[in-house]
C-alpha cells in the first residue's frame, strides 16, 4: 500500500552548504534519502573552507550553488514586503530576489512544489519569495540566532519574524522553549508551530562501554562563540582544579573566540587541564565520545538575545550513554532531567558548574545510571528516523500541516 511520503521531492535552501557544524542539517537529508524521497539543495552561499564530514559523500542530493547570483541588481522590497528586508541595502535585496527567482525556475523544472528552509533568515526569506513566484508553499526549522539574536532593533526584527511565520505553510522549531517564544511572537501563526527536535544516529551514537572511560574526561563541542559559555567553563575548570578534583578537559570546536579562549587557559595556568582540539569531523567525535565521563555545555544568553535552541551535541552524548551538565538557558530543562540524566545549573556562574560536574564525577554508579538514563531518553525523543519520518509528513502534505500539528500536540 502506498505511503503518503512516497515519491516525496522537496527542495531545501541553505544560507551555505555543506557546513561542518551543521550536522544536524546533514543528518536530515540523508535519513530522507534513505527513506525514498528526493532532495534538492539550493545553497545561497559557497560552502566556508573548512574540513567536511566523511558522511557527506553519502549524499546523492543535487546541490546548486547560488553565490554568484544577482551580484551587481539593485530592488526595493513591493509594497507589504518591507519588513522582510529591514536592514538590507538595494543590492542586498536585489541578490535575495535574484536567488528567489532562481530557486523557483529550478523547483518549477524539476517539479518540486514545496521548499524548506534552515534557520529563519536569508534562506527562509528566499524560500518564501520563491514559493510565491512558483505557485507553491514553503516551510522553516527555526533555531536560534535567527530567532533571538538583535540584528536591527527588537522591533523590527520581531516584526519581521512575523510576516515568515505568517506565510509559512508551517514552522519546525528544535525545543518547545523556542515553540513558545515563537507562538507567542505571532499568535495567528501558533497552530502552525511544531516543535521536533533534531533527530540522532542512533546507530552512530551507540552506549559507551564503562571500562573504556576515563576517570575525570570532561568533554565539550561547540562553535567558540559567546553563546557557547566556554569562558564560564573554563573558569570552573580553575575551581576544580583549586579544590583538588582530578580531571581533563576537552573542548573541542573552533571559531572567533579560539585565541581568547587559548588565552584565558594561559592565564589561569591550566594547559595541564584544558586541551582545546579544534574542530572534529563527526566520526572522530564519536571515539572522544568514548573516553569522556561526561559531557557539559555552559549555555548563556549573550547581549544580542543570542542562545542556544538546543545544543545537538549533547544529545549525541545522551545517545551515547554519557552524563550530561548544562545550564537552564533555552532548551537546556528540556535535555536534563536534573540527578536523573545529568545536572542543571544557572549560566553565567562558574561556582554552579564547577560542583554539578564534581558531583557527577565523585559517583561512577550515579553517572553511569545518569549515562542510561541519558540513552532511554535519547531513544524516546531524539531518533533520528522517527523525527524525520514526522518532518517528512509534514513536507509531503504542508496543506495539512495545521491539522496534522494539532493532533499531535
Amino acid at each position: 500500500m502506498p505511503h503518503p511520503t512516497d515519491g516525496l521531492r522537496v527542495g531545501y535552501v541553505l544560507k551555505r552548504f555543506p557546513r561542518f557544524s551543521e550536522t544536524f542539517i546533514l543528518n536530515e537529508l540523508l535519513a530522507h534519502e534513505a527513506a525514498g524521497a528526493v532532495v534538492d539543495v539550493f545553497s545561497l552561499l559557497d560552502p566556508p573552507d573548512e574540513p567536511r564530514h566523511a558522511r557527506l559523500t553519502r549524499l546523492k542530493a543535487e546541490v546548486t550553488m547560488l553565490s554568484g547570483v544577482g551580484g551587481g541588481r539593485e530592488e526595493q522590497p513591493v509594497p507589504g514586503d518591507e519588513a522582510l528586508f529591514v536592514g538590507k541595502t538595494p543590492r542586498q535585496i536585489g541578490r535575495i530576489m535574484a536567488k528567489a527567482e532562481a530557486v523557483a525556475n529550478a523547483a518549477q523544472a524539476r517539479g518540486i512544489g514545496h521548499l524548506h528552509a534552515h534557520f529563519g533568515s536569508d534562506a527562509t526569506t528566499v524560500a518564501l519569495l520563491a514559493a510565491r513566484i512558483m505557485g507553491g508553499t514553503f516551510s522553516f526549522t527555526a533555531h536560534a540566532r535567527d530567532i533571538y539574536h538583535t540584528y536591527v532593533s527588537p522591533e523590527a526584527d520581531a516584526e519581521m519574524r512575523r510576516a515568515k511565520l505568517r506565510e509559512a505553510a508551517f514552522t519546525v522549531t528544535v525545543s518547545d522553549y523556542n515553540a513558545r517564544h515563537l507562538s507567542a511572537l505571532c499568535p495567528e501563526a501558533a497552530g502552525r508551530i511544531v516543535r521536533l527536535y533534531n533527530g540522532i544516529d542512533l546507530g552512530a551514537f551507540r552506549p559507551v562501554a564503562p571500562c573504556r572511560l576515563k576517570p575525570g574526561r570532561l568533554l565539550a563541542v561547540g562553535r567558540m562563540v559567546e553563546k557557547k559559555g566556554f569562558a564560564t567553563l573554563i573558569d570552573a575548570a580553575a575551581l576544580l582544579r583549586d579544590r583538588g578534583v582530578a580531571f581533563d578537559l576537552e573542548i573541542v570546536g573552533s571559531g572567533p573566540l579560539e585565541a581568547a579562549l587559548k588565552a584565558q587557559v594561559g592565564h589561569l595556568g591550566l594547559s595541564g587541564h584544558v586541551t582545546l582540539a579544534g574542530a572534529l569531523p563527526q566520526e572522530l567525535l564519536v571515539e572522544r565520545m568514548e573516553a569522556a565521563a561526561l559531557a557539559v555545555l555552559a549555555c548563556r544568553v549573550t547581549e544580542s538575545g543570542d542562545r542556544d535552541g538546543l545544543p545537538t551535541v549533547l544529545l549525541e552524548a545522551m545517545a551515547r550513554g554519557l552524563p550530561v551538565v548544562t545550564t537552564t538557558v533555552a532548551g537546556g530543562p528540556e535535555i536534563v532531567i536534573p540527578d536523573v540524566t545529568g545536572k542543571l545549573c544557572p549560566p553565567d556562574d562558574p561556582a554552579a558548574l564547577a560542583d554539578a560536574i564534581a558531583s557527577v564525577l565523585a559517583d561512577r554508579d550515579q553517572a553511569f545510571l545518569m549515562g542510561a538514563a541519558g540513552r532511554a531518553r535519547a531513544q524516546r525523543l531524539f531518533d533520528l528516523d522517527r523525527n524525520t519520518a514526522m518532518l517528512r509528513g509534514l513536507l509531503a502534505a504542508p496543506a495539512l500541516a495545521p491539522a496534522r500539528i494539532t493532533r499531535a500536540a
